[in-house]
């Protein structure tokens, strides 16, 4: 999809604000939420307020690289050198002497005393001896203690989002609570007569499926915020004011669909400005878009994003995801991926 971003007059020949704006504006009146201390297993997709350090060393002992034998020695004397293997019940505890090895496993801790690991694939087995199949071993097959992390670092820097590979990360630190940014709750309201949830359009013959409002609470979602419920209400002021109220203060962002525009029927920043709408910018210049309009009420933002499907889903991409990413702790421009260019041409 091509999507212009130029400066434009309505028709009304009224100038409108360009993309840029409309970024400045988020960034500079939207605060960001606050913060909150959670359990790993709640944390998902929420930004680190501070950073996550290390409470013990990983690897907590020297432990092997490998399945295989830990040595006492690199060599024991003799053209072919052997160890004798030992059984004890907890390699932890155990010290070996020189001419002795012990089974390990890949993880477990090395005995006092080993000095590397013989792969199993190396090693030939006899008679309660171990020796090396006589071809040379250039990796010692240890990890030492506090390779990977030590007591006190920093394993994940704050401004970090919490992903699958971070909960690994903070796990290994030990750690069980994270200190985050509050996730943007988000509330979605349809406005359109004769909307109806999927699925029950086809009882009544005026009815008309509502094509966004699962759509973008799932894209709040995925741009990491909360997403809480989707209201459908008709082209009313009153329903739409009662709406707003009632939506209020349970989310940090309303996303309103439909009466973005300046007809007739789209009356919703005039019923609004009685709840004390603050509007931040009225209509865009791009295509998709145009109507698009955001503001505050009692310091939540309100983003109005056009009826039709394709304009609002371009509308949340340019706009919605860098609004959740600055009441999440981020900027607004670490949720958009390419770089603006220069018109040359219209």
């Amino acid at each position: 999809m091509r999507v212009s971003v130029h400066p434009a007059r309505s028709a009304s020949r009224r100038v409108l604000p360009i993309f840029a704006d409309a970024l400045k504006y988020l960034a500079d009146r939207v605060e960001p939420l606050g913060i909150e201390e959670l359990s790993l297993a709640n944390a998902g997709g929420c930004m680190l307020a501070a950073p996550i350090r290390a409470r013990i060393d990983l690897p907590r002992r020297d432990s092997a690289a490998m399945d295989g034998y830990a040595l006492g020695s690199e060599t024991v004397g003799g053209t072919l050198p052997r160890w004798k293997i030992v059984e004890p019940h907890d390699a932890a505890d155990t010290a070996i002497k020189a001419d002795e090895a012990l089974r390990v496993a890949t993880g477990a801790p090395l005995p006092q005393g080993a000095v590397r690991v013989l792969p199993i694939e190396r090693a030939i087995v006899a008679d309660g001896w171990v020796s090396s199949d006589g071809a040379a071993i250039e990796r010692s097959y240890v990890r030492a203690r506090g390779s990977d992390l030590r007591s006190g670092e920093i394993a994940l820097a704050a401004g970090r989002r919490i992903d699958p590979r971070a909960l690994v990360a903070a796990a290994a630190a030990d750690v069980a609570t994270v200190t985050v940014r509050r996730k943007p709750r988000v509330g979605v309201l349809i406005r359109g007569d004769g909307l109806t949830a999927p699925g029950q359009a086809a009882n009544d013959s005026k009815a008309v499926p509502d094509m966004l409002g699962e759509a973008l609470l799932l894209f709040a979602a995925t741009w990491g915020g909360q997403p809480c419920e989707t209201v459908r209400i008709a082209e009313d002021s009153a329903a739409l004011v009662g709406a707003v109220a009632a939506m209020h203060d349970g989310v940090d962002v309303i996303v309103l669909v439909g009466g973005a525009a300046h007809g007739a029927r789209d009356a919703a920043k005039a019923a609004l400005a009685g709840q004390g709408l603050e509007l931040g910018f009225d209509g865009l210049a791009i295509r998709p878009g145009r109507p698009t309009w955001c503001g505050r009420i009692g310091g939540i933002p309100v983003l109005a994003l056009p009826g039709n499907p394709t304009a609002a889903m371009t509308v949340a991409r340019l706009l919605l995801a860098p609004l959740l990413a600055q009441l999440g702790g981020e900027d607004v421009g670490a949720a958009l991926s390419w770089e603006p260019l220069p018109l040359l041409a219209a």
